[in-house]
């Protein structure tokens, strides 16, 4: 079996970011509402269906648009200062801030402003976000290898680094892998890092262009020409094309997706060898559904 020998060292598998502690903290609070106070049961009783088929939980929402609300605002608001906020009136709040305070979610101060407490991060962190991901995505993965017969990974940025988190390896006797732990500079030579960068906010975009550019001055027609190519892969969805590395290697990278956005990155390295039976459009089209449905599992709405 072919391997890759990338000849970089072993990262440091902390491989957090500075959005650890609000990781799927929404998830959390959907978990931790769901069905324990009798209001906002009843209230998910009797939810209705919208015009798209989803169900609504308008006790469950109020709690979560305060929450959100809150995470906002350093020093806190009034009662009638949320009301505002959300537009909504105070009476249709004030229990429902009550159950936050009782359930520690919010602290109330003496002049009578809101704040959330640190319950909300202490969920985080009983469920690391690492984890969290690989729990997701490693099913799916290794589904996904059984169904197009390819190698596949799942990559992250990382302090200026693409670091491999996990692998699923065909059940062909020939293929290209590239091992977990495994990490690389997160430049443009790497579609994982190109789809990463692609679906990044427009406030964190410059940021990851210089990243892979990676040369401190660039020449203008190198940076324009790499802007037109992540603004094509944002349009498409996806990033394919042959590797930069690896001969008779396609890569397919789809990213993957939390509730906040863009977390990392998964990639089928296709491998043209006599016996392949899987073609580049079957593949993209099951890493396009796996990268969904694990974005999905993460929280993406």
């Amino acid at each position: 079996m072919l391997s890759s020998s990338p000849g970089d060292t072993q990262p440091k598998m902390a491989c957090t970011t500075h959005r650890e502690s609000r990781i799927n903290i929404v998830l959390f609070v959907k978990c931790y509402f769901n069905y324990k106070n009798p209001g906002l049961a009843m209230s998910m009783r009797s939810a209705a269906q919208t015009d798209d088929g989803r169900y609504s939980a308008p006790a469950l929402e109020k709690g979560l648009d305060i929450i959100e609300l809150l995470a906002a605002e350093q020093h806190g608001l009034t009662l009638q200062e949320i009301a505002r906020r959300l537009e909504r009136t105070a009476t249709e709040l004030f229990r429902m801030l009550d159950v936050l305070v009782r359930r520690g979610y919010l602290a109330r101060r003496t002049d009578g402003a809101y704040l959330l407490t640190l319950r909300l991060f202490e969920l985080a962190h009983r469920h690391p976000p690492v984890d969290r991901l690989l729990g997701v995505a490693v099913p799916h993965l290794q589904a996904l290898a059984h169904a197009v017969r390819q190698s596949n990974h799942l990559s992250v940025h990382h302090d200026h680094r693409l670091v491999v988190l996990a692998r699923a390896e065909s059940p062909d006797p020939i293929s290209y892998s590239v091992r977990p732990g495994a990490h690389f500079a997160f430049h443009d030579d790497r579609a994982s890092a190109r789809v990463i960068s692609a679906f990044q906010p427009a406030d964190r975009l410059p940021q990851f262009l210089a990243e892979l550019l990676g040369a401190a001055r660039p020449a203008k027609a190198r940076a324009q020409a790499l802007e037109r190519r992540l603004a094509e892969i944002r349009a498409r969805g996806y990033d394919e094309g042959p590797s930069d590395t690896v001969p008779g290697v396609t890569d397919i990278c789809f990213p993957v997706f939390d509730h906040f956005g863009v977390i990392a990155a998964a990639n089928v390295v296709h491998v043209r060898q006599r016996d392949t039976r899987i073609s580049v459009p079957s593949a993209r089209a099951a890493l396009r559904d796996a990268a969904n449905a694990i974005s999905r599992e993460l929280g993406r709405v």
